[in-house]
């Protein structure tokens, strides 16, 4: 049987055809695996560098379990509140848009794709509340988020906005913004 446009099966078309197929298909398979597997280290690299951000920085009393409030555009943190340190516990709440921060009591912050401006427009929405935060979509750092991750393909990194820190309200160790230098050298 012969299908219209397909060479005929075992003829020398159907050889070269098959040839030339097969290995084409087999790449178009194997990207999106590839995709997930990078995506996966950059996500699992993320989660580590926040959660170890998180468990280095002191709120002002009463914040007793600090409440991460991750918003939905984020593509590198897959954290939940089972990802927490057991000395440092923390809490995540998932937020559709950076206009719901208030309402959900948030202590710190995880912008995705939000600009600096938007970063810096929904922080100045929570003006007496000590907010950490943190920011994908921030590459020179200078205005909006805190702490603001850069991705390699390597490694992931991360810069802070020692400005913003300051007028964050909450204290982070030394250490933190140390590494922070030594990453970025």
């Amino acid at each position: 049987m012969q299908i219209k446009g397909f060479p005929a099966p075992y003829s020398k078309g159907s050889c070269l055809w098959l040839c030339c197929a097969l290995p084409a298909l087999l790449v178009l398979l194997s990207w999106p695996m590839a995709y997930a597997a990078e995506h996966t280290a950059a996500d699992n690299r993320a989660n580590r560098i926040v959660s170890g951000i998180l468990s280095f920085t002191r709120w002002p009393p009463p914040v007793q379990v600090p409440q991460l409030c991750i918003l939905a555009s984020a593509r590198h943190l897959t954290l939940s509140s089972a990802d927490a340190p057991p000395a440092t516990p923390f809490s995540v709440v998932r937020a559709d848009s950076a206009g719901r921060l208030s309402a959900l009591h948030c202590d710190a912050v995880y912008f995705g794709t939000e600009t600096p401006a938007q970063q810096h427009a929904a922080l100045a929405a929570m003006p007496d509340k000590a907010v950490l935060s943190m920011a994908e979509n921030n590459p020179d750092c200078a205005t909006g988020a805190t702490f603001c991750m850069i991705f390699g393909e390597e490694r992931t990194r991360f810069s802070v906005n020692l400005d913003s820190l300051a007028r964050s309200g909450v204290k982070v160790s030394p250490d933190v913004l140390m590494l922070s230098r030594k990453e970025n050298q």
